[in-house]
């Protein structure tokens, strides 16, 4: 399948994106950003033909088959909507959309319109956890009981940066807390109907810190803590009745431990690697776009992670 792909952002993960597609023989038919210069330079540096001016060039481009949203999280619905409204493919960048209410509406969008549209969440397309969420189902863990997730740097403050800024989409939550969130729910057999969180503020008025517990009716539980202003170590643990699993950096991790209760041993997994992570991302889309049926285990995760996410808001607010 040949999809002609414009890429919508020239910042850090865009070029990312446009290195792993031509390193994979896709075709990078455009790039677009508001920085004319910029799309010069990508566009040299990327063998793009097509440097678009504007978005409603980019949309009434019929040669444009899908396009990936590298922007900031403020600008994505409206750019994803412009997008389906005109029959295009949308891959999103993490988060993909501010709130629980403009994800069901691009939704219903990309429904009405015969499209798909998928985050791009590294973590759920990464053949390790493929593999994990398989050892899992085959109970090789046992009973799922606990997973905790600790994911946080150190960001310099600055009110104007993306991270602080409430006019960006600024926060933990959309930045790592989506990561965290989604990692728990993903080893999770079912979704959470219990969600209790905790929340830090910076100057800004954005959240800072958080720390939220989930528990569904299976009786599994999940411990997320992300921060902005405390290193931890990005790391992802999955507890049952016959083992536990560690996954170090998580998000598109290549390697685990197994440690087994029986044998009192640890066992190395691996599988796929972490260079290819977006190449999966990829590869996972185009197969969405000849199944539109598959896309199904992918939507489920973000929709019940941006519930989550509705209820972690309703309990900070009872926190204040």
């Amino acid at each position: 399948m040949t999809i002609n792909w414009t890429l919508i952002g020239t910042g850090t993960i865009a070029h990312e994106m446009a290195t792993v597609l031509n390193n994979n023989n896709r075709e990078i038919y455009g790039v677009f950003s508001r920085n004319a210069e910029k799309v010069k330079q990508f566009a040299s540096d990327y063998g793009v033909v097509h440097q678009f001016n504007s978005l409603s060039d980019v949309f009434s481009d019929d040669n444009v088959d899908a396009v990936y949203i590298a922007t900031p999280h403020n600008t994505h619905f409206d750019i994803a909507k412009q997008a389906i409204e005109h029959g295009k493919h949308v891959l999103m960048e993490k988060a993909i959309t501010m709130n629980k209410a403009d994800l069901d509406q691009l939704e219903d969008l990309a429904q009405h319109h015969n499209v798909i549209l998928l985050e791009a969440m590294t973590l759920v397309h990464m053949p390790l956890a493929k593999k994990i969420k398989a050892m899992i189902n085959n109970g090789q863990l046992g009973k799922i009981k606990h997973i905790s997730v600790a994911h946080g740097s150190v960001k310099p403050y600055d009110a104007k940066n993306r991270f602080f800024n409430p006019d960006l989409g600024g926060g933990v939550l959309l930045d790592m807390g989506v990561y965290g969130i989604s990692g728990a729910r993903y080893f999770m057999s079912d979704q959470p109907n219990n969600v209790q969180s905790f929340v830090d503020y910076a100057p800004t008025g954005v959240d800072e810190q958080t720390v939220t517990i989930l528990h569904n009716r299976v009786g599994e539980s999940a411990m997320v803590s992300v921060s902005l202003q405390a290193k931890q170590p990005k790391a992802l643990t999955i507890s049952g009745t016959k083992g536990y699993i560690t996954i170090p950096e998580y998000p598109r991790a290549q390697s685990a431990d197994f440690y087994h209760v029986d044998s009192d041993t640890t066992e190395y997994i691996t599988e796929g690697s972490t260079e290819n992570a977006l190449f999966y991302e990829i590869s996972d889309f185009e197969s969405i776009i000849a199944d539109p049926s598959s896309i199904q285990s992918y939507k489920t995760i973000t929709d019940d992670v941006f519930t989550i996410f509705e209820h972690m808001k309703t309990s900070w607010s009872q926190q204040k």
